[in-house]
């Protein structure tokens, strides 16, 4: 892991005698961010041929990482360079599992295979919020079912955060990447099996947000409080690749799998102060611990969780509701039902908060409240 301003020179010593490599993109950020033309210039230097495969989308379909293996194949490709957020990174690692192992998209989300080895990964990431360039899963949308899911697939090989690539986002993106860093720590530390260690790393990620997210809203072209906000969402990537997240990160990916315009970190935002109660009254201790970051007087329990939560997203703008993005009760009452039914998200339901009783209805009622 390779951090802070220009950390992506350190890209030139893992190119170094690499002859061919495929750099993985969406359509805007990489350019925008000015991170491709650094990569370009890197591999350029070092006589690598490369060719750049930049149809990646929010919320990718498996679909699309089964393609991307394929042109890695078609090309010749020693290895990818993401360069982007979670969706990009996590299509790289489902496509160099592929690659070097077989099989397609579907059976490393699934766990039917899995990777032995991988086509190296080099994540250049732009974001504060994925920790998907620290860790080992990767979540995409099955394009059969159309529940989006993760699993665990591959490490990258190495990984670049630098903060100044953070400052092109848009304020929705600046917004919604933190709050996933957020819920991928509140989560981490509440799952069942979570260690001191994860604690630690959650209430440092979170006491970070807490106090560089406001500094990032009020001055967007500042990079001081982006490179908290991006050391806080490394954190967090550690800390779920220590113990995994649980209820919001469930049921929001199956919200988003079947609404892809909703920014994934939106999602957790909106849907997190309904879900966190329950988390709460799992784990009380360490739930308290870490909302007392957010609330340092007044009484933290089971009712005032998600009052907490909310309170701090309203606190740096955020006020939407799933009803801006086009869910309604309909969607909710789906998504619901296909976290139930499909078997790997419901075990993980069923387990990673201590065995609470979860009934499908009244977890359609709490989601609806957020419309």
């Amino acid at each position: 892991m390779h951090f802070g301003p220009s950390s992506e020179e350190s890209l030139r010593s893992y190119v170094k005698g690499v002859r061919k490599v495929i750099i993985v993109t969406g359509r805007i950020a990489a350019k925008a961010s000015g991170a491709l033309d650094d990569v370009i210039a890197i591999l350029r230097d070092n006589g690598v041929e490369y060719s750049i495969f930049d149809r990646v989308v929010a919320n990718p379909p498996s679909s699309l990482a089964d393609e991307l293996a394929k042109y890695v194949k078609d090309f010749g490709a020693e290895a990818l360079i993401a360069i982007g957020g979670g969706s990009t990174i996590d299509t790289a690692k489902v496509a160099s599992a592929i690659v070097a192992n077989g099989g397609t998209a579907l059976d490393y989300l699934y766990g039917k295979r899995r990777a032995q080895t991988c086509l190296p990964v080099y994540a250049v990431n732009l974001t504060h919020g994925t920790g998907s360039e620290v860790n080992r899963y990767a979540n995409m949308t099955d394009v059969t079912r159309g529940d989006k899911l993760g699993n665990e697939v591959c490490y990258p090989k190495a990984a670049f955060d630098d903060p100044r690539y953070t400052i092109s986002m848009p304020m929705e993106q600046v917004l919604c990447t933190t709050f996933d860093a957020l819920y991928h720590a509140y989560e981490a530390a509440t799952t069942v099996g979570s260690s001191p260690l994860v604690w630690a790393l959650a209430e440092e990620s979170i006491r970070r947000i807490v106090e560089n997210l406001p500094l990032a809203v009020a001055n967007p072209k500042d990079e001081s409080p982006r490179y908290w906000l991006m050391y806080s969402s490394m954190i967090s990537g550690v800390a779920i690749d220590l113990s995994p997240t649980n209820i919001v990160h469930q049921i929001e990916n199956i919200l988003s799998g079947l609404v892809p315009s909703l920014p994934h970190g939106c999602g957790l935002a909106i849907i997190g102060p309904a879900l966190a109660p329950i988390i709460h009254s799992a784990s009380p201790d360490i739930s308290t611990r870490l909302l007392r970051i957010l609330e340092p007087s007044g009484n933290i329990t089971a009712e005032t969780a998600g009052n907490i939560l909310e309170k701090f997203a309203e606190s740096v703008g955020f006020n939407r509701r799933l009803g801006y993005y086009g869910i309604g009760r309909d969607i909710v009452r789906e998504a619901v039902r296909r976290a139930f039914s499909n078997p790997i998200v419901a075990e993980r339901l069923r387990t990673r908060l201590g065995r609470v009783n979860l009934d499908e209805q009244k977890l359609t009622e709490l989601l609806t409240s957020m419309i």
